[in-house]
């Protein structure tokens, strides 16, 4: 499922093509995602300029100049492309037809959703309202870091909570925490203050510099038409099970466990426990 850097990546993609423009009409082809796309969509939205794009955690939100907000949801293989002709593709879902463009959403595994609300509805969404700060931002520091001291968890599973911090998944916390040395089971309670300053630290680096790298490309994460997320070629441990560390250079593989369901990766001797 795409995490932050890839969302983020297809809002900037997105905000380069369709920003400042409205969609003359918004054909459903198939309504039936995770939630079926609502059939009032056309009259709420078309004909209206879109006059921002902006990302919240996993999230897209498209601000339309009608006060109205359209929420979207890639799921686990949703993803956009800009066509200069009207066509259909199997598992396309819903077509923005623009002056000039379409764009369509494909979704094959039909995770993904599409909910429009009015302001008022949309600032009690159930979607949003319990998230947590964006780790980029400067409201995810050690002063709210130290807030969560007392959780009964682990440090993975903390980070992987988007009540905590939004948009973190398996992938970029697996990364995060090997950059900064800290082991994934470690609880929250044995963190010292200097290695929440060194997450933090770690957390703002390695989504920055995968958000330069268009995100990773796990699978199918597809922006328009071609596959992209460079940043694949940038893990560290992620997918790496019984691979030569890169930071012990050969003392020690990659190791793979499992928490609440997930995969984690990890170094045991980069990455100590206590």
């Amino acid at each position: 499922m795409p995490e932050l850097p890839e969302v983020e990546t297809v809002r900037n993609f997105l905000d380069s093509q369709i920003v400042g423009q409205k969609a003359l009409k918004i054909k459903i082809t198939n309504k039936r995602l995770r939630y079926d796309i609502p059939n009032d969509l056309n009259n709420r939205l078309s004909n209206v300029i879109l006059t921002k794009i902006i990302r919240r955690g996993k999230y897209l939100i498209f601000l339309y100049r009608n006060k109205q907000y359209l929420l979207i949801h890639l799921g686990m293989t949703g993803y956009f492309r800009v066509s200069k002709k009207i066509e259909n593709r199997l598992h396309d879902h819903i077509h923005f037809l623009f002056y000039d463009k379409t764009l369509v959403f494909n979704d094959v595994r039909k995770f993904g959703f599409f909910k429009v609300y009015s302001k008022n509805e949309f600032l009690k969404s159930s979607h949003l309202k319990n998230m947590g700060p964006e780790p980029l931002e400067e409201k995810f520091n050690l002063d709210y870091f130290k807030k969560n001291k007392n959780r009964e968890t682990s440090i993975k599973n903390l980070l992987m909570n988007q009540k905590f911090v939004a948009g973190l998944g398996n992938i970029y916390c697996s990364e995060i925490l090997f950059d900064a040395g800290i082991h994934p089971e470690k609880r929250i309670k044995a963190l010292k203050e200097r290695d929440m300053i060194i997450i933090l630290r770690s957390t703002k680096k390695i989504l920055n510099k995968a958000i330069k790298h268009g995100g990773t490309t796990i699978k199918n994460f597809i922006v328009s038409n071609e596959k992209i997320g460079y940043f694949k070629d940038k893990l560290k441990v992620y997918g790496r099970f019984d691979q030569e560390c890169l930071r012990c250079l050969g003392e020690q593989r990659v190791l793979k466990i499992r928490q609440s369901g997930r995969s984690s990766f990890f170094c045991s001797k980069c990455q100590k426990l206590e």
